[in-house]
């Protein structure tokens, strides 16, 4: 049993397609209510964080503390946590998932695509339990089937997806799946697994769910709070700098290439270390700050109040291989959401 729940926890596992916060039943096709009760049961559970060693305990206990009352709570590093101890009673989850595709073009080349992202979910217990005793232990196919058991009978609820460092890709491409989950859990190899942005992720999952309200990936909407743009500092984390050439799979330094980009903003902004936005968000200060996501060729931008988490613009702009970096054009829809807002 544990050689089993090595490999389930070890190999990516299929789920969902892309986002950078999503809430639902469903995270990719048409966009659908939750199921009826579905939320009832989870209000009831207990749910379980399996997170990433970067951030200890305590740090971890102190953002969710703030950011977490729809459910109970319990922390566990990834190493004490054993899922087949939970498939029976009140249990929510929360963990680091993702899954590697690799689809081959009609030239004879590849296309490859990463996800990766925390997932909230339960498990029927009931269906995994029938399904699993379906299984022969003795055939070929039986660790597949055994994975497949496991995705097949989770109820999905929300997912953030996470912003995979440039030099990590080349790793999450070509390693071994052991390999890139001991990564994904005791390495920092994202731009957007922060303390601060994950306090204000927590509160939009939390929030959401509480309202019963799904929260679709591909919406491009804007709330009237983003008018205070017009006279607040949008705050831009330095992560930004970093410019990703898709032909030659590398990323580098731009401040300067940036800066030409973001100088069609018409109102005021500051450039801001990453751990200083941490440290204000932490401290339950109140701004507003630019979140960029890239999936694969697709982008995420947000803009975050600091202090709710709430998502006061955001703007989904589809996969062009050629463009993985926000333009000119991404920043001027910005200004014309806050003129709008302004309007109403």
């Amino acid at each position: 049993m544990k050689k089993q729940l090595f490999f389930l926890l070890c190999l990516f596992v299929l789920s969902a397609v892309n986002a950078q916060v999503s809430i639902g039943a469903r995270h990719v096709g048409k966009q659908k209510k939750f199921p009826k009760g579905r939320l009832d049961k989870f209000k009831k559970t207990e749910t379980i964080f399996v997170l990433s060693d970067i951030i200890d305990a305590n740090t971890y206990k102190e953002i969710l503390d703030s950011s977490w009352d729809i459910t109970p709570y319990k922390l566990m590093y990834r190493k004490d946590f054993n899922l087949l101890d939970y498939t029976v009673g009140d249990y929510s989850f929360a963990n680091l998932e993702g899954y590697h595709i690799t689809k081959e073009m009609e030239s004879g080349g590849k296309l490859e695509y990463l996800y990766i992202y925390i997932n909230f979910f339960m498990l029927d217990g009931e269906g995994l339990e029938n399904d699993l005793s379906k299984l022969d232990k003795s055939s070929s196919r039986y660790k597949k089937k055994y994975e497949k058991a496991f995705e097949s009978n989770k109820i999905k609820l929300a997912r953030v997806d996470l912003f995979p460092k440039d030099t990590f890709v080349p790793t999450a491409l070509r390693e071994k799946s052991s390999v890139i989950m001991d990564s994904i859990y005791n390495k920092d190899v994202f731009y957007n697994y922060k303390t601060g942005f994950l306090k204000n992720y927590f509160q939009k999952v939390n929030n959401q769910l509480k309202s019963g309200q799904e929260y679709w990936m591909y919406e491009n909407d804007f709330l009237p709070e983003l008018k205070k743009l017009a006279k607040h500092t949008l705050y831009i984390p330095n992560y930004h700098f970093i410019k990703y050439n898709p032909w030659k799979r590398k990323a580098s330094k731009d401040k300067e290439g940036f800066e030409k980009v973001i100088e069609n903003y018409k109102y005021k902004f500051e450039f801001q270390d990453k751990n200083e936005i941490d440290r204000r968000i932490l401290s339950g200060e109140e701004f507003y700050y630019l979140r960029y996501v890239r999936v694969n060729a697709q982008k995420f931008v947000h803009i975050v109040n600091s202090k709710t988490g709430e998502i006061v613009y955001r703007n989904y702009i589809a996969g062009v291989m050629s463009s993985y970096n926000l333009k000119s054009r991404h920043i001027e829809n910005i200004n014309s959401k806050i003129k709008k807002a302004l309007k109403k």
